[in-house]
């Protein structure tokens, strides 16, 4: 029987969780090959809510409601609205494209475009609060006619059990016009009307996180990761103690995946004695070095500010799960502290090894690279490795075309 995936219609958060899941199949450097993703997403969450990996340019959260907007005042129907907002969003790919954008969404697919941009940012509509119902888009296309105010005698009362009150706008009521012409001559820049309304929309929804400091502009933006903005170290304490739990995380458990794939690189390399596989060895046993070196000039992590942060987030924290960050922590602090830095002792450290083994066994089964020899022949050279940066490359982008507009 064929696997498939069924969405219920829950929450547009709950449905938006599951895309984002995926969505990094596709996203380099966020393989999840040790099982620390519901951690990392849970970081990523609360550093920059609405966001994901796969957004590009944040003028997208104005052409979504300004294409459904127009489809409410033509009065079109909630069996016709999916094909007619098919349409009316890969019309835009030609302008944006005459325009020599980046960041266009479906260039290449053009009209067989797959997932289109309100797929994409439709969590970030929702929880910004620019869509005003916290439902998903096929709850939306399937009220759409009554929204649009047709048919509101059907509506049905506001307090019966899990049903929106279908009276309230579809849309914020201070969302700004589209220009005469949209979509044709459109770009990406926003203007300061346009900047200001999504300032004004994550700052009241996302307030007390980082985005919303530097979408404020508390600070300009600076290089460097985002425990390295100014904004982060201006915020108030609760910000940055999350800032903070984010930056010792992922150094915390960068040598995971560096570890990880050293035991690789060793188990191919006795299969098949090759060259390259022998200079990984020597790159992955140096970068592990260079690691402990970093995690040393740190204090000793404490897994139980991770608990309660997971806690106060309601993020999933699996067993095993915990039990992998307990013994990997308790261990590095053993060797880090034994030896002052630890340097050189970690990639040769039994215990870790076997820690590192187990992990992915537990997690992959058969599949395991270190027992599948086809999926261990198959490997690149470098799986999952890579410090996280909780979305912060797609975020930077976001926040970029916002000061843009609001300089404008």
């Amino acid at each position: 029987m064929e696997g498939t995936l069924t969405w219920l219609d829950l929450t547009s958060g709950d449905r938006s969780r599951m895309r984002r899941v995926l969505d990094l199949f596709n996203e380099p450097g966020t393989i999840d090959e040790m099982g620390l993703a519901s951690l990392r997403d849970g970081f990523s969450e609360a550093l920059f809510p609405g966001t994901s990996t796969i957004q590009t340019r944040l003028r997208y959260v104005l052409f979504v409601p300004w294409i459904y907007k127009r489809l409410e005042a033509a009065k079109t129907s909630s069996a016709d609205v999916a094909a007619a907002g098919r349409r009316a969003e890969t019309a835009l790919i030609r302008p944006l494209r005459d325009s020599n954008e980046d960041g266009i969404i479906g260039t290449r697919a053009g009209a067989s475009l797959a997932r289109l941009p309100s797929s994409v940012y439709w969590y970030a509509l929702a929880r910004w609060g620019v869509f005003q119902h916290d439902r998903s888009r096929a709850w939306y296309h399937s009220n759409f006619g009554r929204l649009a105010g047709q048919n509101l005698s059907a509506t049905v009362a506001a307090d019966d059990p899990g049903v929106m009150d279908l009276h309230r706008p579809s849309w914020h009521p201070r969302l700004p016009t589209p220009p005469d012409d949209f979509p044709a001559g459109i770009s990406f820049d926003l203007t300061q009307e346009e900047a200001e309304f999504v300032e004004g929309r994550i700052e009241e929804r996302c307030a007390g996180t980082l985005l919303a400091h530097l979408a404020s502009g508390v600070g300009k933006m600076v290089e460097g990761p985002p425990w390295a903005q100014p904004a982060a170290r201006n915020s108030g304490p609760e910000v940055r103690e999350v800032v903070e739990l984010a930056r010792r995380f992922s150094l915390h458990v960068e040598g995971v995946p560096l570890l990880y794939n050293l035991l690789l690189a060793e188990r191919r390399h006795a299969i098949n004695g090759s060259d390259d596989d022998e200079a990984r060895i020597i790159s992955y046993q140096g970068e592990i070095s260079n690691w402990t070196e970093h995690e040393a000039e740190e204090g000793a992590f404490n897994p139980d500010e991770l608990w309660v942060f997971a806690a106060r987030h309601r993020v999933r924290v699996r067993a095993l799960q915990r039990r992998f960050v307990e013994s990997w922590s308790a261990r590095i602090a053993e060797i880090v502290g034994a030896t002052r830095s630890g340097s050189g002792r970690v990639g040769g450290d039994l215990q870790l090894r076997r820690l590192v083994a187990a992990r992915e066994r537990e997690l992959k089964g058969r599949r395991s690279r270190l027992d599948d020899i086809a999926r261990l022949l198959d490997w690149n050279g470098a799986a999952g490795v890579g410090r996280m940066n909780f979305r912060w490359h797609r975020v930077r982008a976001l926040l970029n075309d916002l000061h843009r507009g609001l300089e404008a």
